[in-house]
């Protein structure tokens, strides 16, 4: 064995020998220590009345849409508004020089004076001719060659009547003429066909306006206001079969009011509501939807906190002025009731879990342990949401501190404090989510 080999075996015992040393003085590993049941909230379900809802995209619509073209031709003389002015019915809005017109109307006069003498010469033509006849008769009655002025008295007798029908009829047609020319008068001053908000004018004074065909601005009538909205073609069906089981009731029976919901709000909390007033006959080929419209009042707009006078005065202002909070084309959430109202029960949003898209939440049994339920997703109500399946009124379901529960996790739970519940119409009513729902 050589010198080397020595050494390294000596090494090895060493090394081994401290091993065993270090074993004997390692102290024993203590026992885990049991982690103490996370502390959770937790709320039975709310139980009160809901009605479904379902939920559509829509738009707003004018009540009344005017292009303003007038209705002769002519040079626009004056503009009587500023672009975008509330306007009332009848205000005036263009002026179109009326020089030929009045011309016209003069012309029209006269033509209807000259009918009215001729009127008045052809009666006395007749009484003259008449009292000839009457002559010419008592001269026949002394001698027979007379009859011929006899004759010749009735003939001019006749004529007179003819051509007073004649002047009779000009003095008709001078009127209509008169008339006529008046309207066309009428029509160079174009006012406001009802009260709305104009827009911009198209065509500045000094311009050939073109009768019947250039449009001079848009009105707009504000309030009321449509509120337009699409229903799919399946939808569609399934509305019409609740109809005719019973189940649900047709908006041409009895009134329909929707909720209506806009684009800067979650949920309907502002109380819009809209009276269904219209279907369409047919669907739109092109997206296999049918057109739907209700009618609303469009509400003036509400100023903030100020004082008692100066906010009464300032609503005044805005309502005299047709400061309206909607326009026409406004995106806007349409809510539209689909069944009677039935009890529900409601859980917090925040209490449902989701796992690879299905639904859940955790309860507890006697024993304070989560238990896993799956459950079917109802109407939303702001926070709340109804649960249609999964769940019993009785159940205390975790709605607080779910990341640190699994199934079979024994809990601390603690109630929850006095429920904010949110409202819907009435405070009585669930929103259904379209989401949720098909």
């Amino acid at each position: 064995m050589t010198t080397h080999s020595f050494l390294r075996g000596l090494a090895a015992v060493g090394l081994f020998s401290a091993a065993i040393v270090l074993a004997g003085c390692a102290k024993p590993t203590p026992p885990l220590v049991k982690a103490a049941a996370p502390d959770v909230i937790v709320e039975t379900p709310t139980v009160r009345g809901v009605t479904d809802y379902d939920d559509f995209t829509g738009h707003t619509e004018g009540y009344r849409v005017v292009d303003v073209r007038p209705e002769v031709t002519g040079r626009l003389k004056r503009v009587f508004f500023k672009d975008g002015d509330f306007v009332t019915a009848g205000a005036p809005l263009f002026e179109i020089e009326d020089e030929r017109f009045r011309a016209a109307v003069k012309r029209a006069e006269a033509d209807l004076e000259k009918a009215k003498a001729d009127i008045l010469n052809w009666k006395a033509q007749i009484l003259l001719a008449k009292a000839e006849l009457t002559r010419a008769e008592k001269a026949a009655g002394l001698s027979a060659t007379a009859q011929t002025d006899v004759d010749k008295a009735r003939a001019t007798l006749d004529v007179n009547v003819a051509q007073l029908a004649a002047a009779q009829a000009s003095k008709d047609s001078a009127t209509a003429a008169l008339d006529n020319a008046n309207i066309l008068l009428s029509y160079t001053q174009i006012s406001a066909q009802y009260t709305g908000r104009i827009s911009k004018r198209m065509v500045d004074p000094g311009n050939i306006v073109k009768e019947n065909e250039t449009v001079l601005t848009r009105l707009v009538v504000l309030d009321p206001i449509y509120v337009s909205f699409d229903i799919d073609e399946r939808t569609v069906i399934w509305f019409r079969k609740q109809i005719a089981a019973g189940r649900l009731t047709s908006s041409r029976d009895s009134a329909l009011h929707v909720q209506v919901g806009l684009a800067d709000e979650e949920g309907y909390a502002a109380g819009f509501e809209a009276l269904l007033t219209f279907a369409d006959n047919q669907l739109d080929l092109n997206t296999g939807t049918l057109r739907f419209r209700a009618e609303m009042r469009n509400p003036s707009l509400q100023f903030g906190p100020l004082p008692g006078l100066v906010g009464a005065a300032a609503a005044i202002g805005a309502e005299q002025k047709g400061l309206k909070l909607l326009s026409p084309g406004m995106f806007v959430r349409v809510r539209l009731p689909v069944g009677k109202e039935h009890p529900g029960l409601l859980i917090r949003e925040e209490a449902l879990g989701s796992d690879q898209g299905l639904r859940f939440v955790y309860v507890l049994n006697e024993k304070d342990e989560a238990v896993y339920r799956r459950v079917k997703l109802g109407p939303q109500e702001g926070r709340l949401r109804v649960i249609d399946e999964g769940i019993v009124a009785t159940d205390r379901v975790i709605v607080s501190g779910l990341q640190r529960v699994r199934a079979g996790t024994k809990v601390n739970p603690k109630m929850s404090g006095p429920k904010t519940v949110g409202s819907g119409q009435n405070g009585l009513t669930a929103s259904a989510s379209a989401a949720d729902t098909k």
